[in-house]
């Protein structure tokens, strides 16, 4: 293989590249704009940059994502029929608002050893799918200690397919982790998806094919590692997150490092994770997606709500919030309505006493909603096709009934405000788009702050550079097992880190792993960031595209895990398998769970796309201490954990 084609859609940009794998180099790399109406437009603009003279010698397209984790958030998808099997349906109560359409509860369990511990009651599940097939698009179905045993999951899907066409995903072909209500959450949002990640993928191949790209073409999971694009289109939850974790492996192909820091400024967040031992480190318990707990593998990452898109609202010079709700540059909107310019030219006249309550904060339509909305909404709407219109012309349109922010949120408005985008055009170091309404923005909050025009950008980019080694110091400590997620422990290392020039007393945080920084706008805030935080600043040649250098150089990856247990009177169970198995000791039970182990994650990796592959395996054990046994333990389960690795097949 030579050609790669590495693909990510971020907030703002749509990067692409093309890696040469024998020189391992980029060697033609193009931006577009991403168009969150329509991901195709975007995509095909970024494609159509890159040097097609090696189209023909490309063998392999990854994508990297942020529809699904949108997707998830903005509650699109589709109808989804979630049917869980308890032990007790009578007693079992779901947690509220849980993200399946309609849900149906029937008895039905097993137990940590896969034996059933209450018969699956096929008759009230045949009954739920009677009664919902006609009210949804999709059915999850989730068991009780299904992963140890899918027997009642599968039972059920077969009742499904039996009673009608739509698609089934079962939580134990998603995740071999505990949790059912998780299990169930992930199952439902992979049927939710279905759709949206299918025409997606749709949408790739014609580009490719109209770009005569022969290539296979696949999707970079949440822990960084790729799949092929069928099993993307029957598991697309596992997509959840793949811009991040992109990300983190490109900044690791780029660099060449093996334990650093890795930070990722994009449009709307800054991404921060922890490269140790030459991988990303992965969360235990799955990622958090739209509020809810998955059992989703992910890359652990924390993010904080400050990129270039970043809305900066300001008050005065020691008010200052950025973020985390993402606005249009001023920059780049007045490129499509110049009218813009004169509204802000206006603002920035008026006299400082009636600037208090004013912001630089404006709306257009990105597109009318298919739902009903009231005469009001309409209105306001109507006005803003093809029209930019300040908050305050809003409210006197409309007066305080219209909520301007549940169209912003929904994604059929647009908010244009002042951003880090803009101030970095005044500082001179982009120049992207238009500098002059950047100028006029500073204007207008000098004035109304009362600070001169240098002093406030000075204030503005000191306030972003402190944010940023808030996040990086608060990351780091949280990877040593330091917590400083609560509110006082936020305030407390946040003050520490503002000790330094002139006050009475001075502290200082020093990274010591290398500080990784990639994304477009780095270059301007990071020889700071590090400057302050002692790191040695990493800032590698492409950084704007590591993500989508990091979505073409992943690795085809998949893990079994299988449970060695004791039994009652005497002998070993393993668990679980295609049959009960009954060992009269642990070395032969280990053995053949090892065996077995190795051979599921050789088989899934193969399925989800890999060649080359190489398998190890590791076993955990879990004991508890013999009453008066000095120091005597008895196993309680031995759990053997196989991973596969392998090259992308082509």
């Amino acid at each position: 293989m030579r050609y790669g084609i590495g693909i990510d859609t971020g907030g703002t940009f749509t990067d692409s590249v093309i890696i040469d794998f024998i020189s391992h180099s980029i060697v033609s790399k193009s931006k577009a704009l991403t168009t969150r109406q329509d991901l195709r437009i975007g995509i095909l603009n970024s494609l159509s940059g890159l040097d097609a003279v090696l189209f023909p010698e490309v063998k392999l397209v990854a994508l990297s994502t942020t529809l699904a984790t949108n997707s998830i958030v903005e509650g699109k998808g589709q109808r989804v029929g979630l049917i869980m099997a308890v032990p007790n349906a009578a007693t079992f109560r779901l947690p509220a608002n849980i993200p399946a359409d309609e849900v149906a509860v029937i008895s039905g369990a097993h137990g940590r050893e896969g034996h059933e511990t209450a018969a699956l009651d096929i008759a009230a599940g045949n009954e739920a799918v009677r009664r919902l097939k006609d009210k949804v698009d999709a059915f999850a179905v989730s068991g009780y200690f299904s992963i140890y045993n899918s027997i009642h999951e599968l039972k059920l899907k077969e009742c499904i397919v039996a009673e009608c066409n739509h698609p089934v995903v079962c939580g134990h072909e998603l995740t071999g982790a505990v949790g059912m209500v998780e299990r169930a959450v992930t199952a439902a949002f992979n049927a939710r998806l279905l759709p949206v990640i299918g025409d997606l993928l749709d949408s790739i191949v014609d580009i490719l094919k109209g770009k005569y790209i022969k290539a296979p073409l696949m999707v970079v999971r949440g822990d960084g590692s790729l799949i092929s694009e069928r099993a993307a289109r029957s598991r697309p939850v596992e997509t959840v997150l793949s811009g991040p974790a992109a990300s983190m492996v490109g900044a690791s192909w780029l660099t060449g490092l093996k334990d650093a820091v890795i930070v990722d400024m994009g449009g709307t967040t800054t991404d921060i994770g922890i490269l140790a031992g030459a991988m990303p480190s992965v969360g235990e318990n799955g990622a958090v997606v739209g509020g809810w707990q998955t059992r989703i593998r992910s890359i652990e990452m924390w993010t904080v709500g400050l990129g270039g898109d970043s809305k900066l609202s300001i008050s005065s010079d020691a008010e200052i919030h950025i973020g985390p709700r993402r606005a249009e540059p001023l920059s780049h909107a007045c490129t499509k309505h110049p009218l813009l310019i004169k509204k802000v030219e206006r603002l920035a006249e008026i006299e400082e006493i009636k600037l208090t309550d004013l912001d630089l904060s404006f709306f257009t339509l990105v597109k009318k909603p298919a739902f009903r909305v009231e005469k009001q909404e309409l209105n306001v709407l109507d006005a803003l096709d093809r029209a930019v219109l300040h908050r305050t012309e809003i409210e006197q349109l409309a007066g305080p009934w219209v909520d301007i922010s549940r169209f912003v949120n929904l994604g059929f408005v647009s908010e244009i405000s002042f951003t880090p985008t803009d101030l970095l055009h005044s500082m001179g170091v982009l120049s992207f788009w238009d500098k002059y309404i950047c100028d006029k923005a500073i204007a207008f909050y000098a004035r109304k702050t009362g600070l001169d025009c240098e002093a406030l950008i000075r204030s503005l980019f000191d306030e972003i550079v402190q944010r940023l080694k808030l996040a990086i110091t608060s990351t780091s400590l949280a990877f040593e097992g330091i917590s400083s997620q609560s509110r006082e422990a936020n305030e407390l290392l946040e003050n520490i880190l503002r000790l330094q020039g002139d006050k009475s007393i001075s502290a200082r945080f020093k990274l010591e792993k290398p500080l990784i920084a990639v994304g477009a706008p780095v270059q301007a805030y990071f020889p700071s960031v590090a400057g302050h935080l002692g790191a040695q600043l990493i800032i590698p040649e492409n950084a704007d595209v590591a993500n989508a250098a990091g979505a073409v150089t992943g690795r085809v990856m998949a893990s079994a895990q299988v449970f060695v247990r004791p039994v009652r009177p005497i002998g070993f169970s393993v668990i679980p398998g295609d049959e009960e198995k009954v060992f009269d000791n642990l070395d032969e039970a280990a053995a053949y769970a090892e065996q077995r182990a190795c051979f599921l994650a050789q088989s899934r990796a193969e399925e989800i796309g890999a060649r080359d592959i190489d398998v190890t395996v590791k076993s955990e054990e879990v004991t508890v201490p013999l009453a008066g046994g000095w120091g005597k333990t008895h196993l309680m389960e031995l759990k053997i954990i196989a991973v596969a690795i392998g090259q992308p097949y082509l």
